[in-house]
């Protein structure tokens, strides 16, 4: 233990062993022998006399009192201890905020406040005490004086620190604690009052506190304070988020508050800053259009002399799921197929169907007026222009759309279909090339090129009797997997009743896959003619059944030995894959959460399956990481490989990121076609250090008062510490001062020379 040198030292202490009550009254009746002898000389007119008599009567009490309570000197030598003060700086990121003048920030003012305190630290060191420093926001941090932490902690945790430093000083004698912050707290105090724990900390510090607060006069900023959203949303169902802004000093301003997903705008909304109100709520009105982990942020410009410009936006995921398929059936007749196909899709329990067939047209002969028939006329407006996005997958079931006003409308199907929707086309003499779609906006997004097919005629429309043959796609394609063996599946497909009539087409349009194709006839193009294709458009798919007898494979079927689920199970395999139902999926990205703190591990796991959805092992995976908001092409943040294992799958870790949105895309070889996949995922600063960045003094006045301390607003001064402790050493030499026979002459003198004066002067 280091001590300062040793110092000469002395102590009075009273060695009698009287009851406190008994030398009380002693006292009592000394003042009182004094009091009696001032009041008998108060009309005495000699004054140097009456001072004279009244000095001996003091000095004699005096004497006789120093006999009763026994004093000793106390002589010896002692050590200083030097004890300890404990300076706390905030360095949590709101110690970044800077005034509107662009002036010091924060962590700078502290810093100076520092410096311009070093005359009371050197006197604080010359009086025997030792300086420790520390940097906090979320723990505690070892620092020096001229070396304290950035402010970067997400927290700011006041009451938490007071506790560590407690700790750390167990058995230690604490002088005093210095305190710098600027009072934002987002620990266990928050905004006050103090809490049982922490008054307890306080206590057991046995210390005072003084509190310093750095802050600003005057402060411009806004921040998206807290944004409140259901953990997951449906598809096609609409979704409400709100947000709140907080601001200081910019009453008054309209500011646009944007939304975004995945780094694309989806809605804006201007907002009035009102000068009565710190804080606004904003309300966003969404409907996804198709599931996932969806990335999501409300942010505001940066405006003119803002404190901070890190606090202006609010990143979160949401996960939309899908409840059940909503489908829009749409039928130009009724047929057999329609019949199946309806009632199929009325009894799946994971579908929600609406269908309109149609039963007559404008050019029907009809005995009765249209105001006597109870049909009602095709509601083609409330379908195509305002309904048709709440829908996950629309069929047209041989359906012309000249004779019902639909055309104007095809283009908001194409748009539907590009930004995410699906599409399903049924064969028929109404269909493709004979529905007149050849010459529609659908063209371009369909599988098959209908280009140069007349619209009518046999050119058109084929009544021949076939088998469909997979072609190598179909094979292993989820819309043709009626069993998950490849060789199961393929005879499943022979065994099935063959199908009559099929449209014409000039051949698959660039990009589409042929799943079926007719055994026979030929496409303009030359190659064998599609009976079932599939492409991608867009962000959305679409289907060509090009016939209309598949119903066939389930009714004929079940007639011919099969289990007559055939049609059913193609259906079901089509819908799936049309709304991009996740468990189709070959390559599966997994991660144990989709939000983590700063400093957590993002833990990956890869999953591969093969067409049969068996584990796939040794499958080479190639995985890029990019923010979320990352434009197409962009360098990855992040490369690396991964194999899966035996069980086909492969685990990996992310560490070390910022915090922010980051999306990660993985893409493989399987059952030799590239497959992809990606998912979406946020690291979240924790705590709500920059919600609201204004400086508050309330928590540091309440800690100053409760330990004793002194609160103090941008300067330290001179505040008080406990002195050093003294450590008595070597030995002690007691000289008892009443234990002389003077001492009692004394007071017997003093006695009878005051008695003599009195009777020579006349006075009793």
């Amino acid at each position: 233990m280091n001590r300062l040198p040793l110092i000469a030292d002395w102590r009075l202490t009273f060695g009698t062993q009287l009851p406190r009550g008994t030398l009380l009254l002693l006292l009592l009746a000394a003042l009182l022998a004094v009091a009696i002898s001032a009041f008998s000389l108060w009309r005495e007119r000699r004054r140097g006399r009456a001072l004279a008599l009244l000095g001996l009567r003091v000095l004699a009490v005096a004497a006789c009192l120093l006999v009763v309570v026994e004093p000793r000197l106390e002589l010896g030598q002692v050590s200083v201890v030097p004890n300890y003060v404990a300076v706390l700086v905030d360095t949590s990121r709101s110690m970044s905020v800077a005034p509107p003048d662009r002036g010091p920030t924060r962590a700078e003012r502290a810093t100076a406040l520092l410096a311009k305190a070093a005359e009371t630290f050197t006197g604080w060191e010359g009086s025997g005490h030792k300086l420790e420093f520390y940097g906090f926001g979320e723990v505690l941090e070892p620092a020096t004086r001229a070396g304290l932490p950035a402010p970067r902690a997400e927290a700011t945790r006041i009451g938490e620190a007071l506790s560590e430093l407690r700790t750390r000083f167990a058995g230690r004698d604490l002088g005093g604690v210095v305190l710098v912050s600027d009072g934002i707290d987002t620990g266990r105090i928050g905004r006050g009052p103090l809490d049982a724990d922490t008054r307890k900390t306080l206590e057991a510090l046995a210390a005072p506190v003084h509190t310093v607060l750095v802050g600003e006069s005057e402060l411009r900023d806004l921040s998206v304070a807290a944004v409140l959203a259901d953990d997951f949303a449906f598809v096609r169902t609409e979704v409400k988020l709100e947000a709140i802004l907080r601001h200081s000093g910019l009453g008054g301003r309209v500011v646009e508050v944007s939304l975004l997903r995945d780094g694309r705008l989806i809605a804006a909304k201007a907002v009035l800053l009102r000068e009565e109100s710190a804080q606004e709520k904003v309300v966003f009105e969404f409907t996804p259009d198709h599931p996932g982990n969806h990335v999501f942020e409300i942010k505001t410009p940066v405006l003119a002399g803002e404190a901070l410009d890190t606090n202006n936006s609010q990143v979160f995921t949401l996960k939309v799921i899908r409840d059940r398929v909503r489908v829009l059936h749409v039928c130009g007749r009724p047929t057999w197929n329609e019949r199946f196909l309806r009632s199929m899709l009325r009894l799946d329990p994971n579908v929600d169907l609406v269908s309109f067939f149609i039963l007559r047209t404008d050019t029907d002969e009809m005995p009765l007026g249209t105001g006597e028939m109870s049909l009602i006329p095709f509601p083609y407006k409330e379908i195509f222009d305002e309904q048709l996005r709440s829908f996950d997958l629309l069929i047209f079931d041989n359906f012309n759309f000249k004779p019902y006003w639909v055309e104007p409308y095809l283009p908001g199907v194409r748009a539907y279909l590009e930004a995410g929707g699906a599409l399903a086309m049924v064969g028929g003499d109404l269909s493709f090339a004979s529905g007149l779609y050849g010459e529609s906006e659908l063209q371009g997004v369909l599988p098959v090129d209908l280009g140069g097919i007349p619209s009518d005629g046999p050119g058109a429309w084929t009544t021949d009797s076939f088998r469909p043959r997979l072609t190598a796609e179909g094979r292993t394609h989820p819309v043709t997997a009626l069993s998950l063996d490849e060789k199961a599946n393929e005879a499943r497909w022979a065994g099935l009743p063959p199908l009559v009539g099929i449209n014409r087409v000039a051949g698959l349009r660039p990009g589409a896959r042929a799943l079926l194709v007719h055994p026979t006839q030929k496409s303009k193009d030359g190659k064998p003619a599609p009976v079932l294709a599939t492409a991608e458009v867009g962000q959305g798919r679409s289907l060509a059944l090009l016939t209309d007898s598949a119903w066939t494979w389930g009714f004929g079927a079940a007639g011919a030995g099969d289990d007559g689920h055939a049609f059913q199970r193609f259906w079901e395999g089509a819908i799936r894959w049309l709304v991009r139902d996740p468990t189709l999926a070959l390559l599966h990205l997994d991660l144990d959460k989709v939000e983590y703190r700063r400093g957590q591990s993002v833990a990956l796991r890869t999953r591969t399956l093969r067409s049969d959805f068996s584990p796939a092992p040794a499958i080479e995976v190639a995985l890029e990481l990019r923010p979320a908001d990352s434009a197409a092409g962009a360098n990855p943040l992040r490369a690396l490989r991964v194999t899966t294992g035996s069980d086909g799958e492969a685990h990996a870790e992310l560490e070390g990121l910022d915090p922010g949105a980051y999306r990660l895309a993985g893409r493989a070889t399987l059952d030799g076609r590239a497959v992809d996949a990606e998912t979406t995922f946020v690291i979240r600063p924790e705590g709500h250090e920059l919600d609201d960045v204004v400086a508050r003094d309330q928590v540091l006045r309440e800690i100053a008062s409760a330990s004793g301390g002194e609160f103090r607003d941008g300067s330290l001064g001179r505040p008080s510490v406990r002195p050093p402790r003294k450590v008595r050493v070597g030995s002690l030499r007691t000289v008892e001062i009443w234990s002389n026979p003077l001492v009692l002459l004394l007071a017997l003198g003093l006695l009878a020379a005051e008695w003599t004066l009195r009777r020579r002067t006349g006075h009793a």
